[in-house]
């Protein structure tokens, strides 16, 4: 029966294949036409994320005109819904992750390059009213920080309001914020082990 799956699934494979070039060329495209149109948009990180935003409104038009159960009576869609919930939850944490690595990171620079073993606990380096004072090279990293944090949530499929919301609701909702806390250790635990 091996043999017979591998068949069935290269008939599988080449239905698709076929399939999908009766659809490209039903839309006036080759399908190398429609490959190099996907290099080249991979390759451009604004029209990347713009064909996303724009699948992603056609999919919604697509399902507001469809006939289908409300989203509360259909368990198969509560739990996509949960499931994208959940994903949306873990590209926060591996944002949050990575923007404290940077954030470390930079402190540590900034400290060997001003040679001080740590800064004074009373003073906030990105305080607006302290970055007259601080030299180019500090301020430099300081107005560079918030434009890197948000090419690592752009990086990990968030937008920028919907990484603020959890972030305030990390503050504000403390079993949101132990949630967090928990799917960052559980992040952290495989790097550890290695």
């Amino acid at each position: 029966t091996g043999t017979d799956m591998k068949e069935a699934e290269k008939h599988i494979n080449a239905q698709y294949v076929q399939n999908s070039g009766r659809v490209l060329r039903a839309l006036g495209m080759t399908v190398a036409e429609f490959n190099a149109l996907g290099r080249q948009i991979s390759q451009d990180e604004q029209l990347k994320e713009k064909v996303m935003e724009q699948a992603y409104l056609y999919r919604m038009a697509a399902t507001i005109n469809m006939d289908r159960a409300n989203l509360i009576e259909d368990p198969a869609s509560a739990e996509l819904l949960q499931a994208f919930r959940k994903d949306k939850l873990h590209l926060f944490c591996e944002s949050m992750s990575e923007i404290e690595q940077l954030r470390s990171d930079q402190i540590e620079r900034l400290k060997r390059s001003l040679h001080v073993d740590k800064f004074p606990a009373n003073v906030n380096i990105s305080d607006p009213g302290l970055l007259p004072f601080l030299s180019p090279k500090v301020r430099a990293v300081v107005e560079a920080f918030p434009l890197q944090a948000e090419d690592i949530v752009k990086k990990h499929g968030l937008q920028s309001d919907e990484f603020n919301q959890m972030l305030q609701a990390t503050h504000s909702n403390p079993i949101f914020r132990w949630k967090i806390q928990k799917e960052i250790r559980k992040g952290k635990e495989p790097a550890e082990a290695s």
